[in-house]
Protein backbone atom coordinates (compact mmCIF):
# COMPACT_ATOMS: atom_id res chain seq x y z
CA UNK A 1 0.00 0.00 0.00
CA UNK A 2 1.07 3.30 -1.09
CA UNK A 3 1.65 5.97 1.98
CA UNK A 4 1.41 9.55 0.31
CA UNK A 5 2.63 12.73 2.83
CA UNK A 6 0.03 14.91 3.42
CA UNK A 7 1.61 18.41 3.35
CA UNK A 8 0.30 22.26 2.91
CA UNK A 9 0.46 22.63 -0.47
CA UNK A 10 -1.63 19.30 -1.20
CA UNK A 11 -4.32 20.39 1.28
CA UNK A 12 -4.33 23.61 -0.77
CA UNK A 13 -4.46 22.12 -3.97
CA UNK A 14 -7.54 19.64 -2.88
CA UNK A 15 -9.33 22.84 -1.76
CA UNK A 16 -8.84 24.48 -5.36
CA UNK A 17 -9.78 21.30 -6.77
CA UNK A 18 -13.42 21.13 -4.45
CA UNK A 19 -13.72 24.90 -5.57
CA UNK A 20 -13.38 24.01 -8.87
CA UNK A 21 -15.78 20.95 -8.80
CA UNK A 22 -17.86 23.49 -6.89
CA UNK A 23 -18.07 25.89 -9.80
CA UNK A 24 -18.35 23.44 -12.07
CA UNK A 25 -21.44 22.13 -11.12
CA UNK A 26 -22.88 25.70 -10.60
CA UNK A 27 -22.14 26.02 -14.36
CA UNK A 28 -24.03 22.74 -15.05
CA UNK A 29 -26.81 23.67 -13.24
CA UNK A 30 -27.15 27.11 -13.96
CA UNK A 31 -26.49 26.21 -18.27
CA UNK A 32 -29.52 23.45 -18.15
CA UNK A 33 -31.97 24.97 -16.01
CA UNK A 34 -34.26 27.82 -15.59
CA UNK A 35 -33.95 31.02 -17.68
CA UNK A 36 -30.83 29.14 -19.50
CA UNK A 37 -32.47 25.62 -20.20
CA UNK A 38 -33.26 27.20 -23.78
CA UNK A 39 -29.61 28.03 -24.94
CA UNK A 40 -26.90 26.01 -26.17
CA UNK A 41 -24.30 24.62 -22.97
CA UNK A 42 -20.75 25.70 -24.08
CA UNK A 43 -18.78 22.70 -23.23
CA UNK A 44 -15.52 23.95 -22.90
CA UNK A 45 -15.56 25.13 -19.25
CA UNK A 46 -16.27 21.26 -17.98
CA UNK A 47 -13.91 19.72 -20.53
CA UNK A 48 -11.45 22.22 -19.28
CA UNK A 49 -12.46 22.15 -15.17
CA UNK A 50 -12.24 18.46 -15.46
CA UNK A 51 -8.84 18.26 -17.05
CA UNK A 52 -7.93 20.60 -14.40
CA UNK A 53 -8.57 18.55 -11.85
CA UNK A 54 -7.05 15.78 -12.94
CA UNK A 55 -3.86 17.53 -13.70
CA UNK A 56 -4.06 18.67 -9.89
CA UNK A 57 -5.53 15.43 -8.60
CA UNK A 58 -2.62 13.32 -10.20
CA UNK A 59 0.27 16.18 -9.06
CA UNK A 60 -0.79 15.60 -5.72
CA UNK A 61 -0.91 11.73 -5.85
CA UNK A 62 1.84 11.16 -7.55
CA UNK A 63 3.79 13.73 -6.47
CA UNK A 64 6.57 11.52 -4.88
CA UNK A 65 7.11 9.93 -8.38
CA UNK A 66 7.66 12.86 -10.49
CA UNK A 67 10.32 15.23 -10.80
CA UNK A 68 9.72 19.18 -8.92
CA UNK A 69 9.57 20.60 -12.56
CA UNK A 70 7.19 18.00 -14.10
CA UNK A 71 4.85 18.53 -11.15
CA UNK A 72 5.32 22.76 -11.38
CA UNK A 73 4.03 22.15 -14.58
CA UNK A 74 1.26 19.93 -14.23
CA UNK A 75 0.19 22.55 -12.00
CA UNK A 76 0.88 25.77 -13.91
CA UNK A 77 -1.26 23.70 -16.80
CA UNK A 78 -3.54 22.84 -14.28
CA UNK A 79 -3.79 26.61 -13.34
CA UNK A 80 -4.27 27.62 -16.91
CA UNK A 81 -7.24 25.31 -18.01
CA UNK A 82 -8.92 26.34 -15.20
CA UNK A 83 -8.27 30.24 -16.06
CA UNK A 84 -9.98 29.36 -19.60
CA UNK A 85 -12.87 27.83 -17.39
CA UNK A 86 -13.45 31.02 -15.51
CA UNK A 87 -13.42 33.26 -18.89
CA UNK A 88 -15.87 30.84 -20.65
CA UNK A 89 -18.21 30.86 -17.60
CA UNK A 90 -18.14 34.47 -16.90
CA UNK A 91 -18.13 35.53 -20.73
CA UNK A 92 -21.10 33.05 -21.12
CA UNK A 93 -23.13 35.32 -18.45
CA UNK A 94 -21.79 38.74 -19.55
CA UNK A 95 -25.32 39.04 -21.40
CA UNK A 96 -27.35 38.42 -17.99
CA UNK A 97 -25.21 40.58 -16.24
CA UNK A 98 -25.96 43.61 -18.63
CA UNK A 99 -29.87 42.83 -18.63
CA UNK A 100 -29.86 43.10 -15.42
CA UNK A 101 -27.66 45.80 -13.70
CA UNK A 102 -27.15 47.70 -16.94
CA UNK A 103 -30.57 47.38 -18.81
CA UNK A 104 -32.87 46.73 -15.36
CA UNK A 105 -36.50 46.92 -17.41
CA UNK A 106 -38.34 44.25 -17.90
CA UNK A 107 -35.91 41.52 -17.45
CA UNK A 108 -37.57 37.88 -15.77
CA UNK A 109 -37.10 36.85 -12.59
CA UNK A 110 -35.53 33.78 -13.78
CA UNK A 111 -32.75 35.62 -15.27
CA UNK A 112 -31.87 37.33 -12.11
CA UNK A 113 -31.48 34.37 -10.52
CA UNK A 114 -29.71 32.46 -13.07
CA UNK A 115 -27.58 35.75 -12.92
CA UNK A 116 -27.00 35.48 -8.97
CA UNK A 117 -26.78 31.66 -8.71
CA UNK A 118 -23.77 32.19 -11.76
CA UNK A 119 -22.07 35.06 -9.65
CA UNK A 120 -21.58 32.18 -6.72
CA UNK A 121 -20.04 29.71 -9.20
CA UNK A 122 -17.79 32.15 -10.76
CA UNK A 123 -16.91 32.83 -6.84
CA UNK A 124 -15.78 29.31 -6.34
CA UNK A 125 -13.82 29.74 -9.33
CA UNK A 126 -11.85 32.72 -8.06
CA UNK A 127 -11.43 30.91 -4.73
CA UNK A 128 -9.76 28.00 -7.07
CA UNK A 129 -7.89 29.83 -8.75
CA UNK A 130 -6.65 32.03 -5.31
CA UNK A 131 -5.64 28.52 -4.20
CA UNK A 132 -3.87 27.33 -6.94
CA UNK A 133 -1.48 30.87 -6.98
CA UNK A 134 -1.53 30.25 -2.82
CA UNK A 135 0.39 26.73 -3.54
CA UNK A 136 2.49 28.25 -6.20
CA UNK A 137 4.36 30.15 -3.67
CA UNK A 138 3.97 27.33 -0.79
CA UNK A 139 7.74 25.57 -0.28
CA UNK A 140 8.17 22.15 -1.84
CA UNK A 141 9.47 19.48 0.02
Amino acid sequence: MMKMKITGAKIITLIAVAAALVGMIIYIVTSVTGYLAVSAVNPWPVICTVVCMLLLLAAVIMDEKLSPLTTDLMMAAGFVMLLVSFYFFVMGRVSLAADVYFIPVNYPEAEATALHVSIVGVVFYLISLIMLIADGFQKKA
